[in-house]
């Protein structure tokens, strides 16, 4: 059993046992929602009674609708009432020697949710089952829904305080493992699926039943250290507008198309042009972890190739502080700028120590765009910040002239702010697995953002009946985005018929309509609908605009203070009439809100609760955030004692498992020197010893982390004819890690190398591991292209491209590039390193193009490198105008749109980009164009 340090302020010597033993997630998914039940086993091994309380994430978007406990033969099911009101019963009931059960939401981070379990008597066992309804993300431009679990909270850091806090003012611990684990299976409907895959965990997949595929965990003991993650590939032709029904309530679920993105254009004579692009990065050190900061780089460079000309633009990086790269809010897109926002980019690392969001937004909102410009802000993060409420408030504010899209990096980012910096802002939002790239989701957002959006939609329900429309004010979409309207009825009498036609409309044209086609059945009072419908009002309540405090500027005079009091406290009275508004849904719907809890009373005869002892189950860290024990913000009193993740090659032994704790706010068992946070011991002239060790979940030696894995789906052929119609995915390979992170690295190495530093002692072992006698790769290792067969296998990639390739591979690497003027013109050494290492991988060769266009989206290659990319010389190919400089990009368009089509998210915009550019150099002659790319495509 896991024993943790007691707290600071009782005996040292005393030690607390865990109580949480297990976590089993059950789900049922049917088309656009999932139905999840969590059940946490606790029980009490101490000689006195204890106070279990426990806090993990459930996503914001779920409706709690039931919170059961069970102890003996006991069944207690909670009642939702005001929070208050709970918590005030919650305590009466302990201290007259009850029992007693409370589920609360935090109302800061609104995706930590907190469980007491209230007078657990010694020996005994109690049972908590949770069930909510959530729905799920559309993801890759409509091609995939994903079902999100959270598992963990991250640290977050505190910028009142200056350092990392413990979740929802609590005094939780971190440890680096924790004994108990986590069962997960689901039930997925067949209906419009085609395949299931995880790129978090190894699942197991059950193809026997008839209506839905059974998923599970492959593997006997997984650790809550990461999200789950489960992918569900639809098939490729299906409806963009979906109708679902049940008693006195309708869904309706639109993704508009190209051709519903051109109607609605086309009818729309205001359309908004946007012309200030903001890239805001996360630099802060907990972007270290997973190169998420190289990933960063990729994803910026794209971003700034993207940029139309005449637009506007800057980038900000954060932590501590924030640092801009122009002084103006925007500076105009031009080749000189561009050359410094690319310089930046190539040095930027995870230097500014803790995460502080919320200065370098208000430095956007004192800045507002300039009259007829509107401003897009791209926001990349791993989300790990306690303030969320203060920094949505602020993004609310800002909404009429900005949209954020923002980006969760990582295994577990604050879900509750990357979702709600979008819907405060009528943006859109976007989580990335971790070891993905993410200059792919970049690019699919800049898409979006770079076209106007679909708004002002009105749905007509055509019912005869009074129909509750959640949201009451309809959001934008956008292409191959979804779009999801609730319908609540109150008459329960009403009766749906086939007749029944649902329409959306835009300025009074019909945009899309669904039919009724089936009369919903009452099986088991399902009430799915009407409690997503219930938190999507809620929802929209959370992320009203509200007058924000930088907006009071009135006179300073102290005669003045009256009026400018005035406005605050009306401030003051909308937000305590949207809280009596939230309360007010939470209850009729019976769903969780930030100011409801529900409370559960067990009564006792004869009960006494004196010698009662508070036990805080210990938050297992994530994997993202496993530098933190290096930092000084997380202090490890006794982390020798244990080495983190060592497999003890025993997979039956029963011994019990010590774990390093890390204290938030307060002081180690053993003092230990504290470093600024983001920053690491120079080893140069030290004794330091660096060592990489291996760490896993379930007992698994691991591969590298930047290594990408392809997840096996349930579409594959196995080759296995006797198969019993289990699909097993291969086991979840991670990487190892340094127990101290590695030392400023100023150039690639290759993996396991370290510089020779003639002065130091250091000792820096590498300890790598493999799996099933296989070697294990490394970080920088490049994997083979699948493109065997295209005359690319003799490509070579040049300098500058193997740099590039480097940010993706290699942590803390610099993005450097050399200028396309010194590149191999008289240097002949230079060219024939470039003829050695022209690229191979598509995707590579995709950012390689990414790379070397022109700041006005044109590409200036010469013939030689032309012919290594199509097999013909600039020469070959005949074309009607004598303009190199259209023919080499007219090719390069071609060649993304053809051979390199399944990487269009990354290339759709500087594909635009180019062809306007191109479009002006012919005098805005379309004919011209179109058969200069006819006779251009047939030459290939």
């Amino acid at each position: 059993m896991l024993r943790i340090k007691n707290d600071l302020q009782a005996n040292l010597s005393q030690e607390k046992y865990v109580p949480l033993k297990q976590v089993n997630i059950e789900g049922k998914i049917h088309s656009f929602a999932a139905d999840v039940t969590i059940k946490q086993i606790f029980r009490n091994d101490e000689s006195t009674s204890i106070e279990a309380v426990y806090c993990f994430p459930i996503e914001e978007q779920a409706a709690i609708y039931s919170f059961i406990a069970q102890i003996d033969d006991r069944e207690i099911e909670a009642k939702l009432k005001e929070k208050k009101e709970a918590q005030k019963q919650y305590n009466d009931a302990l201290q007259q020697g009850h029992g007693a059960y409370l589920l609360e939401q935090n109302e800061n981070s609104q995706d930590n949710f907190i469980i007491n379990i209230g007078a657990l008597p010694p020996g005994k066992e109690c049972h908590i089952t949770i069930s909510y309804v959530t729905e799920l993300e559309l993801i890759e431009n409509g091609k995939k829904i994903r079902f999100v679990i959270p598992t963990t909270i991250a640290p977050r850091y505190n910028p009142t305080k200056g350092e990392i806090t413990s979740p929802a003012g609590t005094n939780y611990k971190y440890v680096q493992s924790s004994p108990y684990t986590i069962q997960f299976q689901c039930e997925i409907e067949k209906k419009n699926i085609s395949s299931v895959s995880s790129s978090s965990h190894p699942i197991q997949v059950d193809l026997s039943q008839q209506d839905y595929y059974l998923i599970k965990f492959s593997q006997d003991k997984t650790y809550l250290d990461r999200d789950i993650l489960v992918d569900i590939n639809l098939i490729e032709n299906h409806s963009n507008t979906i109708l679902a029904i049940e008693s006195n309530a309708l869904m309706v679920s639109f993704t508009p198309n190209e051709k519903d993105c051109q109607q609605a254009m086309n009818n729309d004579n205001n359309i908004e042009i946007t012309n200030e692009f903001v890239f805001i990065v996360d630099c802060s050190g907990s972007m270290i972890d997973e190169n998420k900061i190289g990933f960063a780089r990729q994803s910026m460079l794209l971003f700034l190739k993207s940029l139309p000309l005449n637009s506007y633009f800057n980038i900000i990086r954060f932590g501590s502080n924030y640092k801009l790269l122009f002084n103006d809010a925007t500076v105009i897109y031009n080749e000189e700028n561009c050359k410094q926002a690319e310089q930046m980019i190539n040095k930027m690392e995870a230097d500014l120590g803790g995460t502080e969001l919320l200065e370098p937004l208000k430095w956007l909102e004192a800045h507002e765009p300039k009259e007829g410009r509107s401003r897009q802000i791209f926001l990349l993060t791993d989300g790990e910040i306690s303030n969320v409420n203060e920094v949505l408030n602020l993004c609310r504010s800002m909404s009429k002239s900005c949209r954020i899209f923002s980006f969760g990096l990582g295994k577990c980012p604050s879900r509750s702010l990357v979702k709600g910096l979008a819907r405060s802002t009528n943006g859109h939002f976007c989580f990335i697995p971790p070891s993905t790239n993410v200059d792919i989701y970049v690019g699919q957002e800049l898409e979006k953002a770079l076209q106007p959006s679909i708004t002002n939609i009105e749905i007509k329900w055509n019912l005869s009946t009074q129909i509750i429309t959640a949201p009451t004010n309809i959001p934008p979409v956008y292409l191959n985005d979804r779009l999801i309207i609730y319908g609540l009825i109150n008459d329960e009498s009403f009766i749906f018929n086939h007749n029944t036609t649902i329409e959306l409309y835009k300025n009074n044209k019909k945009l899309s309509q669904a039919k009724i086609t089936q009369i919903p059945h009452i099986i088991n009072n399902n009430k799915t609908i009407q409690r997503l419908a219930g938190k999507a009002l809620i929802l929209e309540l959370q992320h009203s605009k509200l007058p924000s405090s930088s907006i009071r500027k009135g006179s300073q005079q102290i005669r003045f203070e009256e009026y400018n009091e005035k406005i605050i406290k009306s401030s003051d009275d909308d937000k305590e009439e949207i809280k009596k508004r939230i309360i007010e849904l939470s209850l009729k719907y019976n769903i969780l809100s930030p100011y409801t809890s529900f409370i559960g009373i067990e009564k006792r005869v004869n009960g006494n609760n004196d010698e009662m002892i508070l036990r805080e189950i210990p938050i297992q860290i994530s994997a993202d955030d496993q530098h933190l024990q290096t930092l000084g913000f997380i202090q490890t009193g006794y982390a020798q004692s244990i080495n983190f993740g060592q497999n003890t090659n025993n997979s039956n032994s029963n011994s019990n498992v010590q774990s390093t704790p890390f204290s938030f706010g307060g002081q180690s068992m053993q003092q230990q020197q504290s470093m600024p946070f983001g920053q690491y011991p120079n080893i140069s002239n030290s004794n330091s010893t660096v060592q990489y060790v291996p760490f896993s979940f379930g007992g698994q030696p691991m591969h590298s982390p930047m290594q990408q894995q392809q997840p096996m789906t349930f579409g594959q052929n196995t080759n296995n004819s006797n198969s019993n119609s289990i699909v097993e995915t291969a086991p979840f390979l991670f990487g190892a890690r340094p127990v101290h992170p590695p030392i400023q690295q100023q150039q690639s190495m290759p993996f396991g190398q370290y510089p020779n530093n003639s002065n130091s002692n250091s000792t820096i072992p590498c300890a790598v591991f493999s799996f099933g006698g296989q070697p294990m790769h490394s970080p920088m290792q490049q994997q083979q292209s699948i493109f065997q067969s295209t005359p690319l296998n003799s490509m070579v990639l040049p300098e500058a491209c193997q740099s590039y390739r480097s940010t993706l591979k290699a942590p803390h690497s610099d993005l450097s590039y050399e200028d396309t003027d010194e590149m191999s013109i008289n240097n002949p050494r230079k060219k024939k390193k470039e003829e050695e290492n022209f690229p191979t991988d598509d995707q590579d060769i995709v950012r390689y193009l990414i790379h070397k266009q022109n700041f006005n989206g044109l590409w200036n290659f010469d013939s030689e490198t032309i012919k290594k990319l199509t097999g013909k010389s600039l020469d070959e190919f005949q074309q009607s105008t004598n303009e190199e400089l259209v023919i080499s990009t007219i090719i390069i368009i071609i060649l993304l749109e053809t051979r390199f089509s399944s990487f269009s998210s990354m290339s759709h915009a500087i594909i635009q980009k180019a062809r306007k550019q191109i479009l002006d150099l012919l005098g805005k002659d379309n004919n011209k164009l179109q058969n200069l790319f006819d006779d251009i495509r047939k030459q290939f």
